[in-house]
């Protein structure tokens, strides 16, 4: 028998092959391993209209929740934080309204909330480790939910719903400010009060 040297690893690999009698493994062609010329693309969600509200909406009646627990929980620590928390959740739930009427403008069928969920039972804050830790957290909500809302507006495909979700946008990056100047001001209170 005559083994032809081809040369290099696939070479020997596929020598050795055929001696134990075995069949030869392929050879890798530069088409093979080589990056596609063609560029790929990401592919950019898109929501229909009935989707995108129906989100929006779900969204806001959550926040509207979570504003309601926060002013509950700071009453009897803070009112000031209190009333702040439930202004909010006043907001969500005129952009809740808002997000009702453009889906009858539309046409579309007022979404039914969902089975009610079974929230944790409600906490009280009671020290101001714990009032700066719920503050924190807070601000940390409502940038996501500004981030979701954009999320929202890039998925969008009707034109006619830009002007309502960048009004969202902008009271959502409003709310997200007075919660860190709150933030700020109440960290730079209890700051002072431990120096004195």
């Amino acid at each position: 028998m005559k083994v032809m040297h081809t040369g290099g690893i696939l070479g020997a690999s596929s020598t050795a092959a055929k001696i134990a009698g075995k069949r030869p493994m392929p050879s890798l062609r530069q088409e093979d391993t080589a990056m596609p010329e063609k560029p790929t693309t990401i592919a950019r969600l898109a929501l229909v209209l009935d989707e995108l509200l129906t989100l929006a909406e779900a969204h806001e009646r959550a926040e509207v929740t979570r504003y309601r627990r926060l002013a509950f929980s700071f009453l009897p620590f803070d009112t000031a934080i209190s009333r702040l928390m439930a202004s909010l959740g006043i907001q969500c739930e005129m952009r809740v309204e808002e997000l009702r009427r453009l889906c009858r403008q539309t046409g579309l069928p007022e979404s039914t909330p969902g089975p009610a969920t079974t929230s944790p039972p409600p906490f009280f804050i009671n020290s101001h480790p714990l009032a700066l830790e719920t503050l924190a957290q807070t601000v940390k909500d409502a940038e996501y939910s500004l981030h979701f809302h954009k999320h929202l507006r890039e998925a969008s495909t009707v034109p006619a719903l830009y002007p309502a979700l960048s009004a969202i946008i902008k009271q959502k990056h409003a709310e997200h400010m007075v919660l860190e100047g709150f933030l700020a001001s109440r960290t730079e209170t209890r700051q002072m009060e431990q120096s004195a």
